[in-house]
């Protein structure tokens, strides 16, 4: 196998199979596991942009620049809120919902590209949005409940994306800036539950404690994946490929979690899987 596939398809496995990392600390409150994965994410990052001279030099152009650093701190605040909800998505037996907000992530992504770059929309790309747009409409009339959680994290990884076009910053380390900006946030969320007694790490057991400190590099290593394969294999492979995330994602939400889904809400899905084979189609031919 093409080296880049293999660390772009690890990268994105990985990501797919986080509810059921996250499902093990469905017993800790999703502020507090927000909370450990940025904090424990920071030493990871740091140790790997230690290890390149390159990422070395970004971190600290970043942090010299006034400009880039607000930026950061603008795409870190959207990341937090897209893993503290994809998180309390796993705690609430959302799983399902949640990834068709990765599903739609890009379509989204391509609005954004237009309204904000200028980018060119090609009928495919139109004909793409639309069908999901109309797919995710009638998703939600015929849901029990208002799928926010998969709107706010489609929406907010968009966000992300998006806001990464701008910055300069490359991924590791800009995610080590960001991750640093929010510490104060963790810190803050540490001293909260610590006050009321409701901190779970040291508290509960050692098997909760092993999982928390593990919560960073769970974080970064797909990230770390996903940046080498992508600088070797052409942009359309890494945006096709991309959806073996939400896949799994859905397919260990219906399995394992034996999460439901009725017969319109499915039509919402195939609706959705529809738009983005024409999205692939656009994305092959670069249309």
């Amino acid at each position: 196998m093409n080296k880049g596939l293999l660390l772009l398809l690890s990268g994105y496995i990985l990501w797919g199979g986080f509810p059921v990392f996250w499902s093990y600390l469905s017993h800790v409150t999703a502020g507090e596991v927000l909370a450990h994965r940025i904090f424990f994410s920071v030493p990871v990052l740091i140790a790997m942009v230690l290890l390149r001279d390159k990422w070395k030099q970004d971190f600290i152009s970043a942090i010299n620049s006034r400009r880039e650093l607000l930026n950061l701190l603008i795409s870190g605040t959207i990341i937090a809120v897209n893993w503290g909800v994809y998180i309390l998505a796993v705690n609430y037996g959302r799983i399902i919902e949640a990834s068709m907000g990765y599903f739609i992530s890009p379509l989204i992504q391509i609005i954004g590209g237009y309204l904000i770059f200028n980018e060119r929309l090609s009928k495919y790309k139109k004909t793409a949005v639309l069908l999901a747009t109309a797919s995710v409409f009638y998703y939600i009339l015929n849901g029990d409940v208002f799928p926010w959680i998969g709107l706010i994290v489609g929406f907010s990884f968009a966000s992300y994306g998006i806001a990464r076009k701008i910055i300069k910053t490359t991924d590791v380390p800009g995610l080590l800036v960001e991750t640093t900006i929010l510490l104060p946030l963790a810190l803050a969320i540490y001293a909260w539950l610590m006050s009321t007694n409701q901190l779970a790490f040291l508290s509960v057991d050692i098997k909760t404690d092993v999982l928390i400190i593990f919560a960073g590099l769970v974080t970064v290593v797909p990230l770390a994946l996903f940046t080498a394969g992508a600088k070797i294999l052409p942009m359309t492979t890494t945006g096709i490929l991309f959806f073996t995330t939400p896949l799994l994602q859905f397919m260990i939400g219906y399995t394992m979690f034996d999460e439901t889904i009725n017969q319109q809400q499915l039509v919402a899905f195939i609706g959705i899987w529809l738009s983005l084979i024409i999205y692939s189609v656009a994305l092959i031919k670069k249309i």
